[in-house]
């Protein structure tokens, strides 16, 4: 049995309803049209989510799939999709799931899988043997390369301060596939968030989250030597018109002397090469000008803290308030350290590049350059509808030149 709810159709009968994103708008008019493979075919290629008891998560092993009744009475396991996560519960925490893994582990053909409890984009499935494998048959025709794409939510921020903050954190929310304008638990498990956070960032308790989070902030978190040379060359460019490659190179020796380091030098030397070879990549695909290049790398540690800030409060490591906090000195921080969103995205770049890609340029690389190229170009990206300058705050004569 397919169906919608009698209060879901009331309520859409009743007042406008406006979808939190596309994925509802699209599950809402399938729903309206009783077009149950049409239905299918957004699920497979959206992320579900389950709810699950935080403390049993948190103690590992087995855990109980929450069940409820739907308003007909009916046993059902429900799902919600991105737009319309629950908010934050101290005791409930979310665990992704794909159409495939539900028809894969679900628990019992009796109870009936409930997408979007309460919402025009509502719909109860019936979850028999031969219901499963059409969700499989969905979720194959998916495929499971999803296209790079960009999650906005209708009702979140799209203008201001906080808007252009969580902008800043774009490239992470393209890449990782989650909206990338909402403060809440927006990441996609908290299990996995949870590991990824300590095994990867050292990063298990509150304190160790602010430790990193300052150290983002304090553009930290990167080697110095990339930030060293762009320095330089900003300064040296000040003065000349054209800036080449020896004089470079030698003025930054002259610096690493004053500083009394001169044993940083064949590093610097190093990284010089290094940025002068990605920045002819980046003008030959489109991430800087014909004649630009980048003037900072302090995005990636910027743009980072903005992801890391929402990682933490998914992961229950910080209050929403130092979430937010964060991101507002991540998006002024950007400000003043860029002129404009394709400034820092180069930027952006650039840091994780010198990171992490060993010039391979492989999917390190692509990683930055898909969210640059779809960030730059959608009509509905916020780097087209909210502007550089726009966000109040920050201090514009202390940007980097």
């Amino acid at each position: 049995m397919t169906s919608t709810s009698p209060r879901t159709r009331a309520l859409a009968a009743r007042r406008p309803w406006q979808p939190p994103t596309e994925v509802e708008r699209r599950l809402r008019d399938a729903a309206l049209a009783g077009d149950e493979k049409g239905y299918l075919r957004v699920l497979a290629e959206t992320d579900l989510y389950l709810y699950l008891a935080k403390d049993q998560v948190d103690a590992g092993g087995a855990r109980s799939w929450r069940t409820t009744e739907d308003e007909l009475g009916n046993w059902c396991v429900a799902v919600r999709t991105p737009g319309e996560r629950l908010p934050r519960h101290a005791g409930s925490v979310a665990s992704c799931r794909t159409l495939e893994d539900l028809a894969e582990h679900w628990p019992d053909a009796r109870f009936s899988l409930y997408v979007n409890p309460g919402s025009p984009s509502g719909m109860r499935l019936r979850a028999r043997p031969w219901d499963r494998r059409r969700w499989k048959k969905a979720a194959r025709a998916a495929g499971t390369d999803r296209p790079t794409t960009l999650l906005t939510k209708l009702t979140g921020p799209r203008s201001g301060p906080l808007a252009h903050a969580l902008a800043c954190g774009a490239h992470l929310s393209v890449t990782n596939g989650v909206l990338w304008n909402e403060i809440g638990d927006v990441y996609r498990d908290y299990e996995r968030d949870v590991h990824l956070l300590r095994d990867i960032w050292g990063t298990g308790t509150p304190q160790e989250w602010q430790l990193q989070m300052n150290a983002l902030l304090a553009a930290r978190n990167s080697p110095p030597e990339p930030e060293l040379a762009l320095r330089v060359r900003r300064e040296l460019s000040r003065d000349a018109a054209t800036l080449g490659a020896d004089a470079w190179r030698r003025a930054c020796a002259a610096a690493l002397d004053e500083l009394e380091i001169p044993e940083a030098d064949a590093a610097v030397q190093d990284v010089i090469g290094r940025i002068l070879r990605y920045e002819a990549r980046f003008r030959a695909d489109g991430l800087l000008a014909p004649d630009g290049y980048v003037r900072s790398a302090v995005g990636y540690d910027y743009g980072r803290a903005v992801g890391f800030a929402r990682w933490g409060l998914s992961a229950r490591l910080c209050p929403a308030e130092a979430a937010e906090g964060a991101i507002l000195r991540a998006g002024g921080a950007c400000r003043e350290a860029y002129d404009s969103w394709e400034d820092f995205s180069a930027g952006y770049a650039l840091g994780r590049v010198l990171r992490f890609d060993t010039e391979e340029f492989g999917e390190w690389y692509t990683a930055v350059l898909e969210p640059h190229r779809l960030l730059t170009t959608d009509p509905g990206s916020p780097w087209r509808t909210v502007g550089w300058d726009e966000a109040q705050g920050g201090n514009p004569g202390a940007r980097i030149r």
